[in-house]
């Protein structure tokens, strides 16, 4: 039996908690009372990347399987699953179905698979079905899941400490199914000893786009589009030559095995989608050139980089797309699954877009904006069980400035916070989505933290959605805010707009403020809806001003004022304001 954190199981038990458990994890513990949202666009339109996705949640499926939580005690399975419910299937001939709201010919599944008892990877299929016609194996594996032991975890079941459950798996389909379909996945007969169902995203993909006008193939300079051979010198070739012939390379569909990095600069790399142009393997990854000379007018798009990386290294380079790309790169309409980091782009380097991605299963961050960037933006983006801050930009030494995140989502980072900003200037973090955070951080984030330049200038969050957002911090033993600000190296003065912002139940405070002095922040519009904590946590000497605050649904008191900080009321709060702070 693998405990949820030192001493953490004992004190549940002891508050009367009951924890279910299969095998070596913990499924749920006592049910949340809390409000399940959804994610569906009633509730969340105007904010977050528009993907032509429809996802259904598993728990609002037809299924005899079993229900798991809702939880949101770490290292519970039930904590990381979307919505913090999921489907367990744990008998033979299990299934969960969905009947389908428009045609689609691919699916991915978001599910979890124990390792074996003995901690060893486990391999099996979900069998996927259109009534009682088997339409394909959809093969899961344990292999990128489940991490034990303390940060930055290890796949070593004897750590204990079991997290980080799911994974995904997507597949293709030969024929496209109409509306109307109803779809089964089914748990084959095989040895592992369960697995969950978290959602299932249906699309319909379009047919593979064809070679661009005078591209340079990478088949003609040996690339094994089989996945047989290692293809990472045939596409240095390529990509060389048409750099030098001012010419596209052309990808097209097939499996190509790139087992380490590969150097991209001024040349444009095209496949015929995210679902046909797969590049695989170990190490697999499209690299910038290093900084102080970065590569220029890069431009990747319509394929996928799919890793093999299945635990954390802090100390190797295994970004699906890295370096330096600035002078007007641009990367969009790319899939990217286990690798550490999404996308680790290391500055100084000026001017970057990057448009609907997809980026999930990763180890560490989902995309990180590295020390000295400017003029990037990043936008209508997917990012899901990623192993750190969904999106990140960490101003480490040089201060990275005139950035805009805007419209992007993510759901259910492992560790740490949907988007944070480690120190920098003129950035807004606009319009995005973000829900279901599980352990040491918020939803949205700045932080002096981490050697960052401190926060300067302009920094807005406007427009943006927080949902089941915040988290129990072990190391700093307090909870953490749907949105937090943490003045913990210096005390952070700026001109901080947090404006227009929607928190849906939270699970503590809706808004911390922490550390050293915090001044220059002014809210204008907030709303709450539901928080296991206070509408704000003060925590922190400062100031800020507050306007059109409407909350409902907190744990008294309405401020929790734990330092000397000023708070200055403007205009109605429905019925908040500073004679509803109290004391901590």
């Amino acid at each position: 039996m693998i405990p949820l954190r030192s001493g953490t199981l004992s004190r549940l038990l002891a508050a009367g908690l009951t924890v279910a458990w299969l095998g070596n994890v913990a499924l749920s513990g006592q049910p949340s009372a809390a409000t399940v949202v959804a994610l569906d666009p009633g509730v969340t339109a105007g904010v977050g990347a528009p993907l032509d996705v429809a996802e259904y949640e598993a728990e609002n499926g037809v299924t005899n399987g079993r229900m798991v939580g809702p939880d949101r005690t770490f290292a519970t399975l039930a904590s990381e699953a979307s919505g913090r419910r999921a489907v367990l299937l744990d008998g033979q001939g299990d299934y969960v179905e969905f009947t389908l709201s428009a045609p689609a010919n691919a699916l991915t599944v978001r599910y979890a698979l124990p390792d074996s008892a003995e901690g060893k990877p486990v391999d099996a299929t979900l069998g996927v079905y259109v009534q009682s016609r088997r339409l394909a194996d959809l093969a899961v594996t344990s292999r990128y899941c489940c991490y034990y032991g303390h940060y930055p975890f290890t796949k070593h079941v004897v750590d204990g400490k079991g997290h980080h459950f799911f994974d995904h798996a997507r597949i293709l389909l030969d024929e496209v199914l109409p509306a109307g379909t109803v779809v089964r996945l089914a748990r084959d007969a095989r040895p592992q000893a369960w697995m969950a169902i978290d959602l299932i995203d249906f699309e319909r993909v379009p047919a593979p786009l064809r070679r661009p006008s005078r591209a340079l193939s990478v088949v003609d300079f040996g690339a094994d589009p089989f996945g047989k051979s290692d293809s990472k010198e045939a596409f240095a070739k390529a990509i060389a030559a048409a750099s030098a012939s001012r010419r596209p390379v052309w990808i097209p569909p097939g499996h190509f095995r790139l087992d380490g990095h590969v150097q991209v600069d001024r040349v444009d790399i095209a496949g015929a989608g995210p679902w046909y142009s797969v590049l695989q393997g170990d190490g697999v990854g499209l690299y910038g050139r290093d900084a102080p000379n970065p590569s220029q007018a890069v431009d990747i798009h319509d394929l996928a980089i799919i890793g093999q990386v299945n635990e954390r290294d802090d100390h190797k380079a295994l970004a699906g797309i890295g370096g330096a790309l600035g002078g007007g790169s641009r990367i969009h309409d790319v899939f990217i699954q286990h690798v550490k980091v999404g996308l680790w782009l290391d500055g100084p380097f000026d001017g970057l877009n990057v448009r609907h991605i997809r980026v999930l299963d990763t180890t560490a961050d989902g995309l990180n904006l590295h020390r000295g960037i400017s003029h990037v933006i990043v936008e209508e983006s997917f990012f899901r069980n990623n192993g750190d801050d969904g999106i990140a930009s960490w101003a480490e030494n040089l201060a990275n400035h005139d950035i805009i995140i805007r419209h992007n989502t993510v759901v259910a980072p492992i560790l740490a916070n949907g988007v944070a900003i480690y120190g920098g200037h003129d950035i807004a973090v606009n319009d995005n989505l973000i829900a279901d955070t599980l352990t040491e951080g918020g939803g949205l984030h700045l932080g002096n933290r981490f050697g960052a330049v401190p926060l300067s200038g302009k920094i807005s969050l406007k427009g943006n959605m927080v949902v089941r957002g915040g988290s129990i911090d072990p190391r700093l033993q307090m909870g953490i805010g749907a949105v937090w600000l943490f003045a913990l190296d210096v005390p952070i003065k700026a001109q901080i707009e947090l404006r227009n912002t929607t928190l849906l139940d939270s699970s503590h405070e809706a808004v911390l403020l922490f550390g050293r002095r915090i001044d220059g922040l002014a809210v204008n519009g907030l709303r709450i809806d539901r928080a296991g904590g206070s509408v704000i946590e003060l925590r922190a000497d400062g100031s800020a001003t507050l306007s059109g605050v409407r909350a409902t649904g907190f744990v008294e008191p309405a401020v929790r004022q734990c330092s000397d900080f000023q708070l200055e009321w403007k205009g109605s709060h429905n019925g908040l304001s500073s004679s509803s702070a109290q004391g901590c």
